[in-house]
């Protein structure tokens, strides 16, 4: 009896040793990470020396961020300190603040569905002011704060006026995905960091596991949360106008006429599809017949889309798209079209979502998503309908992913805004007439 007491007191003070080291480790991580930001100079590091020798810059960043960052001590560390947070946490009131991007907004929305299936009463969500209209009308959420402006920043504004919300509103808990923030500078008696699932994320990345950034979103809060809620869709609600002027548009294409939405922006030069690439899908794509094709309009290249139109030898069918189309209506006019063809970038992850209208009436939903992939890891935010371990679309369709064979692409290349290749080899590999013969094929069209 005495020798199985002092084994078990022995091992409870071991747990407790333990605990403690993780806890130092947690706060002198967390400190360096405040003041020096490691991820982004890591990812500054790596183009340097990829830009030198790629491969070795490739193992270089893989292996660093596998053993030292994305390691199973540090993620279970991070995983029982969310547990614990979320333990203590009623589920009364609880607000979540998304990343900046408008993609992001998108994606990230996942997570109330989660924890309203959980029993969450109240759920209010921070985005980036342009997705504001995307998001107002999910039934999961009952407020909506549109507060961010850029999506490589947070102002001393923007934290300042979320401060105030989470005082004001007193939330039972915060969840935060956006990177620029952190407990040091916002409020809240339960506050889970980003941290936690960027670890998640790059671990299932080195497991070879699925890791699209919605799944990892699902899986992890259930994780934290100790549940079995099963992954569903990605929904997003649109109002009625936007599907009205949305079909304004459609109703000027040809009804025999397959419909292919070509997008033709990205906010990054690592996946911003190079424009000789775009030029050669474009020239292909006019050339089948009994096709119409939306060609979006840019707002990170000046007359993107007008120096593309200008070239196209065919143009009979190509339709220019307004920059003046609200993006609900850019959502819903999508949903009308036959392909979705588009970069890493925010308009990706819209078309890929099942698309509802405020009234929770299913709308078509029978786009096909046929994703390019340069710098951005893509089983993380791409989807495909076969290739094992991807995440397929939302859509009632095919969806298919084409990804380069760039010899110096990395894990850090998910942090594309920090990234300062000065040679961009992001796109090597890609072979256009493999995406239209897919497409073509898809369509059941000839040439």
């Amino acid at each position: 009896m005495i020798k199985e007491y002092t084994q078990k007191n022995y091992l409870i003070r071991i747990n407790r040793l333990i605990e403690l080291i993780r806890l130092f480790f947690l706060k002198i991580f967390s400190l360096v990470n405040q003041k020096l930001n490691i991820a982004n100079l890591f990812a500054s590091l790596t183009s340097y020396i990829s830009d030198i020798s790629p491969s070795a810059g490739r193992i270089f960043a893989n292996t660093a961020v596998r053993y030292i960052f994305a390691n199973n001590i540090l993620l279970n560390m991070q995983i029982k300190k969310s547990q614990k947070i979320a333990q203590r946490s009623s589920l009364k009131r609880i607000l979540i603040i998304s990343d900046l991007n408008i993609g992001d907004a998108v994606n990230i929305q996942i997570a109330a569905n989660l924890l309203k299936k959980i029993g969450a009463q109240s759920i209010d969500y921070a985005i980036n002011k342009k997705a504001y209209s995307l998001i107002k009308y999910n039934p999961d959420i009952s407020n909506v704060f549109a507060i961010f402006e850029k999506a490589n920043s947070v102002s001393k504004d923007e934290i300042h006026y979320l401060n105030n919300l989470i005082k004001q509103n007193n939330y039972d808990l915060v969840i935060n995905f956006c990177p620029f923030l952190n407990k040091h500078s916002i409020n809240g008696k339960n506050f889970i960091n980003y941290m936690g699932l960027s670890i998640y994320v790059a671990n299932n990345y080195f497991k070879q596991t699925k890791t699209h950034i919605t799944y990892a979103i699902h899986t992890f809060l259930n994780k934290i949360f100790n549940t079995n809620i099963p992954f569903e869709k990605n929904y997003l609600y649109l109002s009625s106008y936007s599907i009205q002027e949305a079909k304004k548009i459609y109703d000027t294409i040809p009804k025999n006429h397959k419909i292919i939405f070509f997008n033709i922006d990205a906010t990054s030069p690592f996946t911003f599809m190079p424009f000789s690439m775009q030029l050669s899908l474009l020239e292909q794509l006019s050339k089948l017949d009994n096709v119409s094709i939306i060609l979006s309009t840019s707002f990170s290249q000046k007359n993107l889309q007008e120096k593309l139109y200008s070239l196209i030898n065919n143009k009979k069918h190509i339709i220019p798209l307004s920059n003046n189309l609200p993006i609900d209506a850019y959502a819903a006019l999508i949903d009308f079209c036959d392909c979705f063809i588009s970069s890493d970038t925010g308009g990706l992850h819209i078309a890929s979502s099942y698309k509802l209208n405020e009234h929770n009436k299913a709308l078509k939903n029978k786009t096909a998503i046929f994703s390019i992939f340069g710098a951005t890891p893509a089983n993380i935010y791409s989807y495909d309908s076969y290739r094992q371990n991807f995440l397929k679309s939302s859509q009632d369709a095919l969806s298919r992913s084409y990804v380069s064979d760039s010899p110096c692409k990395n894990i850090t290349c998910i942090n594309k805004a920090a990234k300062k290749c000065k040679t961009i080899r992001c796109f090597y590999g890609i072979n256009t007439k493999e995406i239209v013969s897919d497409i073509k094929n898809y369509l059941d069209l000839n040439a």
